[in-house]
């Protein structure tokens, strides 16, 4: 039986890539000193999209792209909330996001996100949709080292959610990395001989995606907002 539906955040509830990228640009330019413009990924959108979609992390993106040591990289984690919450950059729910969180509300939703859960928050209240998440775990609540791939984050979030230790979790992420975290907490779940199963959906309605080059698939793939209610139907 399902238990619970978990939702990554940025480009999977909301198209954040915008505004994103306008704070990785100041970010960026107080660490180093330099204009955004010196780097590649930060002179446009699309060069921003693609190395985002290529790093496993948020801390893989600053220190490959922006050649920050852990130090830097650590500040640039702390100042991701503050910037966040300043820049007024406009982001918008996908369209028919909301209707398939209203559809499926009677589920338990929960968000698991390397974006900040504060900004998450103000970002949900505001457009009256805070109601419907019981649990929201932003990269503040997850150790530096247990960030996803990892699955920590992911089985909190389960555990908030599902009080009985038993049952099907659906995860739905648009990176490989989400992908990966879902292997890697059903592989911890069947190491301890727990009764619960996370299946995962990739949402590929932001943009074109080939994954044919990644090393692990989703279960599910959603081309269209409405594909998560119907494979969600199709699972019951």
């Amino acid at each position: 039986m399902i238990k619970a539906i978990i939702w990554d955040y940025d480009g999977t509830l909301v198209d954040t890539h915008i505004k994103n990228l306008n704070v990785t640009r100041k970010i960026i330019e107080q660490i180093t000193g330099n204009k955004h413009e010196k780097f590649f990924p930060l002179r446009n959108l699309n060069n921003y999209r693609i190395a985002a979609r290529k790093a496993e992390n948020w801390r893989t993106l600053y220190k490959n792209e922006f050649h920050l040591n852990e130090n830097e990289i650590d500040k640039a984690g702390r100042l991701w909330s503050e910037f966040q919450l300043k820049d007024e950059t406009e982001v918008p729910f996908y369209d028919g996001i909301i209707n398939v969180i209203q559809t499926l509300n009677k589920y338990p939703h929960g968000i698991v996100s390397q974006n900040s859960r504060e900004n998450i928050r103000q970002f949900l209240q505001k457009g009256k949709m805070l109601k419907y998440f019981k649990s929201i775990l932003g990269y503040e609540e997850v150790e530096t080292s247990k960030q996803k791939p990892a699955p920590d984050g992911l089985m909190q979030c389960i555990s908030d959610l599902i009080p009985l230790k038993t049952g099907t979790v659906i995860y739905i992420g648009d990176h490989e990395t989400d992908i990966r975290c879902v292997i890697n907490a059903n592989k911890v779940y069947k190491e301890n001989g727990s009764n619960i199963k996370v299946i995962s959906i990739g949402a590929f309605y932001d943009t074109d995606t080939n994954i044919s080059s990644w090393k692990v698939q989703p279960d599910f793939v959603a081309e269209k907002v409405e594909d998560i209610s119907k494979i969600i139907k199709r699972l019951e």
